[in-house]
């Protein structure tokens, strides 16, 4: 398969790229990005573009499917309206490039007990952008909806990182599962896995099922993996 990463800067989006890399199941790995990648293998080609500027991507061979881990906190961006360009308008756009493209397949992040009548912000703009994805008329659109994130980011996020520790207390009484911190290369490895768990159509993989699947592409990983790239 080729695959097209928006979001390869990101915490989940560079464990996607590394396992992408190592994965024979992929030939060709595509990303669109703001800035050149420092990129060591032959399997991956960066194009920089602009992305409030883009009516068509640049040159890509036969797209197989699109991975989205792309997106910004309201304190980075700046505004609500800011962050919901970069948040849901750039996605979309992508998403109905990529299609005209003839690309069938689409992975998208969007977050755990979203709502498009919630009384937050955040919430209701992942929902506009699910419902978004799902009218661009992908033949299989996996949305997936993680609790807290868990990795090492660049910038420090301290309401991240008590939502992590509260998750995993929560987590710990084992009655409120779903809310337990998903750890970003589990999530990356569950962006994979899921493409060959299920057939066409829109599904939604909740965040107790993250783990599970992540599980899966561990296990099963020795047979994809190439030693050298």
């Amino acid at each position: 398969m080729n695959a097209l990463i928006l979001g390869a800067t990101g915490m989940v989006g560079h464990e996607l790229l590394e396992l992408l890399v190592m994965d024979n199941r992929f030939a060709k790995i595509d990303l669109l990005s703001r800035r050149e990648l420092d990129l060591r293998s032959l399997k991956v080609t960066n194009h920089v573009i602009d992305f409030r500027n883009i009516h068509s991507l640049p040159y890509i061979n036969h797209p197989d499917v699109l991975f989205i881990t792309f997106g910004t906190t309201i304190k980075k961006a700046g505004s609500k309206r800011n962050q919901f360009v970069i948040d849901v308008e750039i996605p979309e756009n992508i998403m109905r490039l990529a299609r005209e493209k003839g690309l069938r397949k689409c992975v998208l992040i969007s977050a755990l007990g979203v709502a498009k009548y919630s009384p937050f912000f955040y919430s209701r703009m992942k929902a506009n952008l699910e419902e978004r994805a799902k009218k661009i008329g992908f033949d299989q659109l996996i949305i997936i909806k993680p609790s807290v994130l868990e990795g090492s980011r660049m910038e420090k996020r301290k309401g991240e990182e008590f939502s992590v520790i509260l998750g995993n207390a929560f987590a710990r009484t084992g009655l409120i599962d779903k809310y337990k911190p998903v750890r970003d290369i589990d999530l990356a490895k569950c962006m994979i896995q899921c493409l060959f768990e299920v057939g066409d159509g829109v599904h939604f993989i909740n965040s107790g099922e993250i783990d599970l699947l992540a599980k899966k592409y561990t296990d099963n990983e020795w047979q994809f993996k190439e030693e050298n790239v």
